[in-house]
């Protein structure tokens, strides 16, 4: 059985999709998340995935519309890089 969305969760993602449609250029700002955390020695195998799954979304999104929509998908990708809202640091500040 499968777990329901936190809304806090979803509420948060929201608000980083909407920052980023005000200024896409802050996109990079999720490469450098990744560069950095990608870094870093132990973590979770469950992170690197969604580290991964983030980048082919954003390698493969050509606008933030179908960006978000990737990231909203009710799918494997949309659902993993939605568990880890930690990528998404400094995109609403």
């Amino acid at each position: 059985m499968r777990r329901a969305p936190k809304p806090q969760d979803n509420a948060y993602i929201q608000e980083v999709l909407s920052a980023l449609k005000a200024d896409p250029a802050k996109i990079e700002i999720l490469a450098r998340n990744c560069d950095e955390y990608k870094q870093q020695m132990h973590l979770k195998r469950g992170f690197l995935r969604a580290i991964e799954r983030l980048e082919w979304v954003i390698h493969a999104s050509k606008d933030i519309e179908q960006f978000e929509k990737s990231i909203l998908a009710d799918d494997y990708i949309g659902g993993v890089i939605r568990r880890y809202p930690l990528l998404f640091k400094g995109i609403k500040s």
